[in-house]
């Protein structure tokens, strides 16, 4: 038996600094300080510590835009703050509000990829960003599939999707991961998404084969982890406030239990 934890921020939207969050506690609602890049970093730590090293640190977006810091530098303020956090990877949504360029440019100055397997070159049908990585933790090898938010084309100011289009993500899926599975051994396919909770239930209702689904875009607070399909889906909030964790135990390439 094998145990991974996968750590989850989603939606940061350029909050560094604690702030005051509404929250229910025992059927009463109040406000309480939360969040904060710096307290983020020492539970990341101390989870490393815990679970010698046996941690995947994923973000699903939404985490360069929003504040004032943020959108005055383009999401450059935020880099050396998310470097910090050692992330494994993340994928995008209002990135895309500083052009695919200025997606580029910030994905160069990261410690981690941006990965998106549905954001395509309209000039020559490539990929603007990597699909996936593999991840070796605690024995394991983890596939990690990046979803972009794909309204970025269809909703948002054309200068957001210059050159670039958007698919929903569920037709390139499954082929991916019968990539991962048989020609890169992986033991493990985790899904970061921005599709948002409902569309992701939706695709792990379609799609075989996922094990993780780490959702985002839509900022559900969510106290337990849902299984559709097999995959477990998991999201936390937003603005920092919560982070996510979930425990995997594992049997051979099986996930046999989880604490969310």
């Amino acid at each position: 038996m094998r145990t991974l934890t996968l750590l989850q921020l989603n939606d940061l939207h350029g909050y560094i600094e604690p702030h005051r969050e509404l929250v229910r506690d025992k059927g009463e609602w109040s406000f309480a300080e939360m969040g904060g890049l710096a307290r983020i970093k020492a539970l990341f730590e101390q989870v490393r510590r815990e679970t010698a090293g046996a941690v995947i640190a994923l973000d699903n977006g939404d985490t360069f835009h929003g504040t004032h810091v943020a959108v005055a530098s383009r999401g450059h303020a935020l880099v050396p703050l998310m470097n910090a956090l050692k992330m494994d990877a993340m994928t995008v949504h209002w990135e895309f509000a500083y052009t695919p360029t200025g997606v580029c440019d910030l994905a160069a100055c990261l410690d981690y990829p941006m990965l998106a397997i549905n954001c395509y070159r309209k000039d020559d049908g490539s990929l603007l960003l990597p699909p996936w990585r593999i991840v070796e933790r605690a024995g394991l090898r983890v596939g990690i599939v990046g979803i972009a938010c794909p309204i970025v084309d269809k909703t948002m100011p054309p200068a957001f999707s210059e050159g670039v289009r958007f698919t929903i993500g569920n037709e390139e899926l499954p082929g991916t991961i019968q990539q991962l599975r048989a020609r890169e051994d992986v033991d493990l396919v985790v899904v970061l998404s921005h599709l948002g909770f409902p569309q992701d239930v939706k695709l792990a209702r379609e799609t075989d084969g996922i094990d993780v689904i780490v959702s985002g875009h839509t900022h559900n607070r969510m106290h337990e982890a849902i299984v559709e399909n097999g995959a477990i889906i998991f999201q936390s909030g937003c603005h920092g406030s919560f982070v996510g964790r979930l425990d995997l135990m594992i049997e051979g390439d099986r996930v046999v239990s989880h604490r969310h």
